[in-house]
């Protein structure tokens, strides 16, 4: 079965899992202006169990037209990386991040339960701290030395 589903510009962070896998790979190293076509296997999309919200039945194979129109330096460049670790040691503590996250939700204002830092907190780690250690090293962090990142 094929459904057409007519995108609309989508704001995401690359290679932090707010998207399928999928994707995260297929956007690598694209540049503003480029367009791609893309066929995703259903082990890198929704799987099995298919997405229910986004009518998108199990073992679908997906097939994205995108268009990247612009690149921001997100979260996960050299210089965020270098501003959450303080004391500068390459690596990210529980503490450094707790404070990281404390500012990002400053900034932003909005009403957040008290333990979402704290769930939030939890998830980088356990998406990120491979070797589980208790630190993000910049390698886990996945920084990329890509000029258009």
């Amino acid at each position: 079965s094929r459904t057409q589903n007519e995108g609309h510009p989508k704001w995401f962070v690359l290679g932090v899992g707010q998207v399928i896998k999928g994707l995260d790979i297929a956007m690598m190293n694209m540049c503003p202006g480029e367009k791609r076509k893309v066929t995703i296997p259903p082990s890198l999309a929704y799987g099995q169990q298919g997405y229910a919200q986004g009518k998108i039945p199990p073992n679908a194979t997906l097939i994205f037209e995108i268009e990247l129109y612009a690149v921001n330096k997100g979260p996960r460049s050299v210089e965020a990386f270098n501003q959450i670790d303080k004391d500068g040691d390459k690596k990210l503590s529980e503490l450094e991040i707790s404070q990281y996250l404390k500012e990002e939700f400053a900034r932003d204002g909005k009403k957040r339960h008290p333990s979402a830092h704290d769930e939030i907190l939890a998830d980088i780690f356990k998406k990120n701290d491979h070797d589980g250690d208790g630190f993000i090293s910049a390698k886990e962090y996945n920084v990329y030395q890509h000029d258009e990142l």
